[in-house]
């Protein structure tokens, strides 16, 4: 059985628009430089996200990365009901659904928040398997990527691993995918994901299913 394995922020929910919003605002609160435009935060961010922090400008000298990950939850919470899923999402899961294909949503959003998250969006039964990480700090999803893969009933070349970041592409490579797709209406521009190397797609509806 063939299996697509699924990022989920910016993949299959669209939450650019909250992400950078709440961004500014956090900035603003902190006197640093705020006012990013959609495009500029798509050029900056980058794993580990802590880097991308410091990009635009955190030190973490008076508060630490989790504080400052705690408060950037707390405010994703109370704007999630902004978000709504990415263009070509139903049209690809469907097809996928219909082709009898497993699917997996692999994330670095914490575990419960993430099959709530899921359930909200009347999303949760599409997928055979969801796995978030264990924390809200937005690590890397690797190690649990590579605990999936050795204990599910599946081979590499028989999966299409789906992403918004280099880090999805990353992910994909530990656990011996080939086949991924970097798609440009998440949380990274086209083209810093085409210098990867990687296929890029603008959306999912340019995704075609093998």
């Amino acid at each position: 059985m063939k299996t697509v394995i699924w990022d989920y922020n910016g993949t299959i929910i669209d939450d650019i628009g909250i992400s950078v919003q709440i961004e500014n605002q956090m900035l603003e609160e902190r006197h640093l430089k705020a006012g990013y435009t959609l495009k500029q935060y798509r050029s900056l961010f980058c794993y580990p996200i802590i880097d991308y922090y410091h990009k635009i400008g955190y030190t973490f000298q008076e508060e630490s990365y989790e504080q400052m990950a705690e408060e950037f939850s707390h405010l994703y919470d109370l704007n999630f009901d902004a978000c709504g899923l990415c263009e070509g999402f139903q049209e690809t899961i469907q097809d996928s659904i219909a082709k009898g294909y497993r699917n997996v949503i692999i994330s670095a959003c914490e575990d419960t928040l993430l099959k709530s998250q899921c359930r909200q969006l009347g999303i949760y039964t599409y997928f055979d398997e969801i796995l978030g990480i264990d924390n809200i700090w937005a690590g890397s999803k690797v190690d649990m990527a590579k605990d999936w893969i050795n204990h599910a009933d599946v081979e590499p070349e028989e999966c299409m691993y789906l992403g918004d970041t280099t880090h999805d592409l990353e992910t994909a490579q530990a656990i011996g995918i080939e086949h991924c797709i970097l798609i440009a209406q998440g949380h990274q521009s086209y083209e810093v994901l085409k210098e990867t190397g990687a296929e890029v797609k603008h959306s999912l509806k340019e995704v075609v299913l093998l």
